[in-house]
C-alpha cells in the first residue's frame, strides 16, 4: 500500500479586525441624512435663536457673559454665513447636524476598535442619535453637538495613547480638549481627568517632563478664541475680578450668571426625580441596563486606561448635570447621551459574546432593532398623549403659534417654522413704527425675521401678511433692550411713554418677564394674543 501523506495542520488565518474608519463613515453618514431631514427650518426659540441672532448679527461677546459666549462655535458659524446658503438661520441649524453626526461616527469608529464588533459599533451608533436631547440639539442652533463631536474625538486620541503609549497622542489630545473648552466650559470636565492621566504618567517616568510644558502650550494654543476673548474684556472693563467670574460662570451687562447653580452642592427629591426622567426619556428602551453591562465588564490590558478615564468622566459629567439646577437641564444632557451610547456599545458586545448559538443571535438582532426604533415610536405618540391628557400643562409655558408639548417632547423640527410664524404675526400686530416687547424665549426669532425678511414685517393681520411699501421702521426689545441698536442698550420708560402718548403701536409678548416691566403710567392691556401698551387713567382723588 502507498504511504499515506503526513497529515499536515493549516494555520488558521490572523484575525483581521473590522475597519472601524469604514464602520464609522457609514454612521455617520446615516445620522447625517437624518438630521439634515429633521433638522429646523429657519428662525427658532430661546437659546438657539440668540445663537443666531448673535453669528448673523455679527456679536462675538454674550451679553449674558462670557461663559455663554462659544467662540469657537461663534466663528464656525461665521463660516457658514460665508457660504451664502439660504437662509442663514436654516444653515446654522445644518450645522449642529454636521457636528452631531461627526459624533455618532467617532462613537461608532471608538466601539469597533475597542470591541472588534461593527453591530455593537451600530446599535451605539443609533442609540446615541436618536436619544432625545442629541436628536433634538442637532437639528437647531446649538454648541453641544459641536462638544459632543470634540469629546469623541478625544475619546478616541486617549485610546491612542492607551494602546500605543506615545506621548504624541496626549499632545494631540490637549490640543483637542483646548478647542472644546473654547466652544464650551464643560470640555474642563474630560480636562481635568485628562491632566491627571498626564501628571501620573510623568511621576510613572512613563512620560517625560518636557511633555507637561507641550502639553500646556498646546491646550493653550487651542483654548485662544476664548482665552483672547476674555483678556480683552478683561482690558476693555479694567475688571478683572469681574472679568474671571464672567469667564467661569457668565453674568454680564443682561443677566447675573450661573455660579449659584454651577456651584450647587445639594440635590433635592424634586431635582433627581427630574434628572431620572430626563434619561428616561432620552433613553425609553433597554440602552441604560445594557449599558450598565458595559460599564461592569472591565476592559483589560492596555484599554483598561481608557476605561478608566472613561469612568471618571462619567462620574465628573452625570454629578454636574445631575445637581446643575437650570430649567434647561435637557440640553446639558448631551454628553451624558455620548457616555451612554459608548458603554451601551460595551453592553451589546458582551451580548454578542454570550450568544453563541445561531438562534440567540437572531433573537439579539431583533431586540437591537427594536430597542433603537422604541424611542422613536415614543417621540412620535408621547407628545399628542400628554396635550390630550394635561400632563404637565402647568409647567409648559403656551405662546401663540407654539405647540408646547411638540415643541419639548418631539425631537424633531422639520416643518416646524412656529417662530418664524409668530415673529410674522407680532410684528403684523404692532403694526408700521410699531415697538415688540417680547422675553428671552422669543426676542430673538422676531428680531431675525425683521432682519432677515423685512417683507414679512409688512402691515396685516394675518400670518402671511403681504409685503407693502415703505413700511415705517419698527423696533423690537428684549424686555427693554433695543435689539436693533448697538449694545443692547435700555430704553428709557419715559420714551416708551413717548411713543405710546404719540399713538405708537406696540405689542407685547405674554410673558412673566414683562407682565411687571412697566410702572405707572404704563399698564398692560392684556388682549389676545398679544398684549398692548396703554397710558393708565389717572387715579382718582
Amino acid at each position: 500500500m502507498p504511504a499515506s501523506a503526513p497529515f499536515r495542520v493549516r494555520p488558521s488565518p490572523p484575525l483581521r479586525r473590522p475597519p472601524a474608519g469604514r464602520t464609522g463613515l457609514r454612521a455617520g453618514l446615516a445620522a447625517l441624512i437624518l438630521f439634515l431631514a429633521t433638522a429646523s427650518p429657519g428662525v427658532e426659540w430661546q437659546d438657539s435663536g440668540f445663537h443666531q441672532y448673535r453669528i448673523i448679527t455679527g456679536q462675538l461677546e454674550s451679553p449674558l457673559g462670557l461663559a455663554v459666549s462659544h467662540p469657537l462655535h461663534y466663528h464656525l458659524g461665521r463660516l457658514v454665513l460665508l457660504t451664502r446658503f439660504g437662509n442663514p438661520a436654516a444653515g446654522l441649524n445644518l450645522l449642529s447636524g454636521l457636528c452631531g453626526a461627526l459624533a455618532v461616527g467617532l462613537v461608532a469608529g471608538l466601539v469597533t476598535r475597542l470591541t472588534a464588533r461593527p453591530a455593537a459599533a451600530y446599535a451605539a451608533a443609533a442609540a446615541l442619535a436618536l436619544s432625545h436631547s442629541f436628536w433634538q440639539m442637532s437639528v437647531v442652533t446649538e454648541t453641544y453637538t459641536l462638544a459632543a463631536a470634540l469629546m469623541a474625538l478625544e475619546w478616541t486620541l486617549l485610546l491612542g495613547y492607551a494602546r500605543h503609549r506615545r506621548p504624541a497622542w496626549l499632545l494631540v489630545l490637549f490640543a483637542v480638549n483646548g478647542l472644546h473648552v473654547a466652544n464650551h466650559l464643560l470640555g474642563l470636565l474630560p480636562l481635568a481627568t485628562y491632566g491627571v492621566l498626564l501628571l501620573a504618567q510623568v511621576l510613572r517616568r512613563r512620560v517625560g517632563a518636557g511633555w507637561l510644558i507641550a502639553c500646556g502650550v498646546a491646550w493653550f494654543l487651542t483654548v485662544s478664541p476664548y482665552a483672547t476673548l476674555v483678556m480683552r474684556h478683561g482690558r476693555s472693563t479694567g475688571d478683572w475680578a469681574g472679568t474671571l467670574r464672567s469667564a467661569l460662570f457668565g453674568g454680564g451687562s443682561a443677566g447675573g450668571g450661573w455660579s449659584s447653580e454651577v456651584l450647587n452642592t445639594a440635590v433635592s427629591a424634586d431635582q433627581l426625580r427630574q434628572v431620572l426622567l430626563t434619561f428616561g426619556y432620552c433613553f425609553p428602551s433597554a440602552t441604560g441596563l445594557v449599558a450598565l453591562v458595559g460599564v461592569a465588564r472591565r476592559a483589560r490590558g492596555r484599554r483598561a486606561l481608557f476605561w478608566w478615564i472613561l469612568a471618571a468622566q462619567t462620574v465628573l459629567v452625570c454629578g454636574f448635570v445631575g445637581r446643575y439646577t437650570i430649567r434647561d437641564l435637557h440640553t446639558f444632557f448631551v454628553p451624558v447621551c455620548a457616555l451612554t451610547a459608548v458603554w451601551f456599545g460595551f453592553g451589546v458586545a458582551e451580548l454578542l459574546r454570550r450568544a453563541r448559538r445561531p438562534r440567540a443571535r437572531r433573537w439579539l438582532a431583533a431586540a437591537l432593532v427594536a430597542n433603537a426604533a422604541l424611542p422613536v415610536a415614543v417621540y412620535a405618540v408621547f407628545p399628542g398623549l400628554a396635550r390630550e391628557q394635561g400632563w404637565l400643562r402647568g409647567q409648559l409655558r403656551a405662546i401663540p403659534y407654539r405647540d408646547a408639548y411638540t415643541y419639548v417632547f418631539c425631537p424633531w423640527r422639520a416643518g416646524n417654522d412656529s417662530a418664524a410664524r409668530f415673529a410674522r404675526a407680532v410684528l403684523a400686530d404692532a403694526g408700521d413704527g410699531g415697538w415688540v416687547f417680547a422675553d428671552t424665549t422669543t426676542a430673538f426669532p422676531v428680531a431675525l425675521t425683521y432682519l432677515l425678511t423685512p417683507e414679512a414685517a409688512a402691515s396685516g393681520s394675518g400670518e402671511d401678511a403681504p409685503a407693502t411699501a415703505d413700511t415705517a421702521v419698527r423696533r423690537v426689545f428684549w424686555q427693554r433692550r433695543d435689539l436693533l441698536a448697538p449694545g443692547y442698550v435700555e430704553i428709557p420708560l419715559a420714551e416708551i411713554e413717548a411713543h405710546v402718548t404719540a399713538g405708537g403701536g406696540t405689542s407685547v409678548v405674554p410673558s412673566v418677564e414683562l407682565n411687571g416691566l412697566f410702572p405707572p403710567p404704563l399698564a398692560i392691556e392684556k388682549t389676545e394674543p398679544f398684549w398692548r401698551l396703554r397710558l393708565a387713567p389717572p387715579a382718582a382723588h
